[in-house]
């Protein structure tokens, strides 16, 4: 994190997403072109297996939710296709606008983002 010094302000945000919720809504249209980007919907084109697909998008809706909080004005002001999230050479979320941590374990998956300004 050679961006880290004195002079830059850190906001973090995080948010959680019980996944059943989003089970159902992970095959509809509608719903995943409000949440992700197209090269978002891309990658999530390239994921067969259900489970996968389900963290995939819960992942990003927490990682935007997140985002959203870190810059203080959630969802609203801030769009989910304002922030995208894509992925390393390693597969690791990565966003040209903050630092994203994603996780799943069992029915959740929660995201924490730091903000530098």
């Amino acid at each position: 994190m050679g961006r880290l010094n004195s002079q830059l302000a850190i906001k973090i945000g995080t948010d959680i997403v019980f996944m059943k919720r989003y089970v159902e809504l992970v095959n509809n249209d509608t719903f995943i072109e409000k949440i992700l980007t197209s090269n978002e919907m891309e990658i999530l084109s390239n994921i067969t297996h259900p489970q996968k697909r389900l963290e995939f998008v819960c992942g990003r809706y927490a990682a935007k939710e997140a985002y959203s909080k870190a810059r203080g004005t959630g969802i609203g002001e801030i769009t989910f296709h304002d922030v995208e999230i894509l992925r390393n050479s390693l597969g690791a979320p990565t966003c040209d606008k903050a630092e994203v941590s994603i996780s799943h374990d069992g029915d959740y998956a929660i995201a924490m983002v730091l903000v530098y300004e």
